[in-house]
C-alpha cells in the first residue's frame, strides 16, 4: 500500500468505542425511579422508552437538541406522570416554571442524575481488536468527538486504548469541520467512523470524506430510515469497519476517484 494512499481514520467515541447508550440508560432510568419516588406514576412495560420518549420530545424541540439541560427531563418525567403526553410535557417543561413540589426536588434528582453518568463506560465489542488491526496495517486513528476532550481522553486512558490511537480533538460535528480535517490530512483519504448517520456519516461525506457507520442501538426518531443505509459502508462492529478499510476496497475507490 503506497504510503500516500493509506487512509487515516478519524473515529467517535461515544457508541462507538465504548459503550455511552448503556450509561445513559442507567441514569434515565435511575432518574425516571427518582421521579416517581415525587409523583407516582403507572406501571410502563418498557421503562426506557417511556423515558426516551420524553428525551427526544425535548431533544426535537430544544435549540440544544440532545444537549438540552437534564432538568428538563426531570421535569417533562414529572409532568408524564401528572398524565401529559411526551410532546405537551416536553413544551410545558421548557416554557414553564417547575412547580413547588418538583423545584424542591429537582438538585437533588438531577445530581444523582450526573453521579451516574460519571461512570466510566465499557469498551464495545471489537474495538481493542480493530484498534489493534489498525496499527498492524499502519494507519493513523485519531478520536474527533463532540464531548469533553479531556474527559475522552481520560476515558481512553482508562480502558487502555491510550496507546493505540494518535490523539483525541474536541469540535461540533459540521460539514465545514470535517473538510477542515479532510484538507489537514490530504493527500491521504479520511474516512470517518461513527454510530450516527447525521452527526458523524452525511457531514462528513458532504466534506468529501469516506463514511463508515457502525450503528448504535440508540437511534433517534427524527433521523430517517434511509439515512442508516446511505454510509459507504455499514459494519456490526469497529474491527468489521477495520477490516474494510484494511481489505484494500477502500484504497481502490480511493484512488480511482
Amino acid at each position: 500500500m503506497p504510503m500516500h494512499d493509506a487512509p487515516v481514520i478519524l473515529a467517535d467515541a461515544d457508541n462507538t468505542l465504548w459503550d455511552t447508550d448503556s450509561v445513559f440508560a442507567d441514569a434515565q432510568l435511575g432518574m425516571l425511579a427518582n421521579v416517581d419516588q415525587q409523583f407516582p406514576g403507572t406501571a410502563r412495560p418498557d421503562p426506557l422508552a417511556h423515558v426516551r420518549a420524553y428525551d427526544q420530545a425535548l431533544a426535537q424541540i430544544d435549540r440544544r437538541h440532545l444537549r438540552y439541560p437534564p432538568v428538563l427531563l426531570a421535569r417533562a418525567l414529572a409532568l408524564g406522570n401528572l398524565g401529559h403526553d411526551p410532546a405537551t410535557a416536553a413544551r410545558m417543561a421548557i416554557a414553564r416554571r417547575p412547580s413547588q413540589d418538583l423545584a424542591s426536588a429537582e438538585e437533588g434528582i438531577v445530581a444523582r442524575y450526573f453521579e451516574a453518568l460519571a461512570r466510566t463506560p465499557a469498551l464495545l465489542p471489537g474495538v481493542t481488536d480493530g484498534l489493534e488491526l489498525a496499527r498492524r496495517a499502519n494507519l493513523n486513528v485519531w478520536i474527533l468527538t463532540e464531548g469533553s476532550a479531556e474527559r475522552q481522553r481520560t476515558r481512553s486512558q482508562a480502558l487502555g486504548i491510550t496507546h493505540l490511537v494518535r490523539g483525541v480533538s474536541e469540535a461540533t460535528k459540521s460539514q465545514d469541520q470535517f473538510d477542515r480535517q479532510r484538507r489537514r490530512f490530504a493527500p491521504s483519504p479520511l474516512v470517518v467512523i461513527g454510530d450516527q448517520p447525521d452527526r458523524d456519516i452525511l457531514p462528513a461525506q458532504a466534506a468529501g470524506c469516506i463514511g463508515v457507520l457502525v450503528p448504535s442501538r440508540f437511534r433517534p426518531t427524527w433521523i430517517s430510515s434511509s439515512a442508516w443505509s446511505a454510509a459507504d459502508h455499514v459494519a456490526e462492529r469497529f474491527d468489521l469497519a477495520i477490516d474494510w478499510i484494511v481489505s484494500g476496497d477502500l484504497v481502490s475507490s480511493a484512488a480511482a476517484e
